[in-house]
């Protein structure tokens, strides 16, 4: 059966899915859920990039079942979580069957998704995604530098998001590759100047923020929106 009797992965930064409906909403819904049935440990809700399935989002899938679900909307997460979470029962209208196997994508106005990590507002068109890295070059809880067409940038790991920063801090010129977090506060260890990790704004002594870049994840790559930078700003 594997490490959970369910495994749920939720599309929440695939090309479509994110702009059909507020995935990240459908996996804080359906992991409280699973917490309230006290089910934690054999239940696992992830989530995940693009299925190659764009267009019948939102979907979600289910494992070891492999039941596939498309056009998830948020008022079907109550039926999904109590029949087939805690049930077991597939919920059958949702399933998505297309009988074409590997990759079936079908063209869909594509809105620009919304950014990861740093808000940043509206993103630009996909042409400005770049890519920065696989995942697994980001060690869990760590920080790495990059440079992505000449603009230097640290990626941030923290727990199931990825986070991207400009490379120096703005006090010294030091590596932010060099500092620590804890899932919330950067740190940048020269002079302990410290960043709020979602939006880089400065905390404490901190005089100035940091410019964040928005990040998306697809399948196992990291990718960055260069043009969508904004600078995090005290209270």
């Amino acid at each position: 059966m594997g490490q959970y009797e369910c495994h749920v992965f939720v599309c929440t930064s695939g090309e479509t899915c994110p702009t059909q409906g507020d995935t990240e909403k459908y996996v804080k819904v359906l992991r409280a859920g699973v917490q309230k049935a006290g089910k934690q440990v054999d239940v696992r809700i992830n989530k995940t990039g693009c299925f190659s399935q764009c267009g019948h989002g939102p979907m979600i899938v289910f494992y070891p079942d492999d039941v596939w679900y498309a056009g998830v909307q948020e008022s079907d997460l109550d039926e999904i979580l109590s029949s087939h979470i805690l049930g077991g029962r597939p919920v059958e209208r949702l399933r998505y069957a297309p009988g074409v196997p590997g990759a079936n994508k079908i063209d869909v106005e594509k809105k620009d998704l919304p950014s990861r990590g740093v808000d940043a507002g509206p993103t630009g068109p996909s042409s400005t995604w770049k890519r920065v890295c696989r995942v697994d070059e980001v060690a869990a809880n760590g920080i790495k530098q990059f440079t992505v067409e000449g603009t230097d940038i640290v990626v941030v790991h923290a727990g199931e998001e990825m986070f991207a920063f400009q490379a120096l801090c703005p006090h010294e010129a030091v590596s932010l590759a060099e500092g620590i977090h804890d899932g919330c506060v950067l740190t940048c260890l020269e002079h302990l100047w410290q960043f709020d990790l979602r939006s880089g704004a400065p905390l404490g002594d901190a005089a100035a923020g940091l410019t964040g870049y928005p990040l998306r994840r697809e399948a196992d790559e990291v990718y960055v929106d260069l043009n969508g930078a904004v600078t995090g700003k005290g209270a």
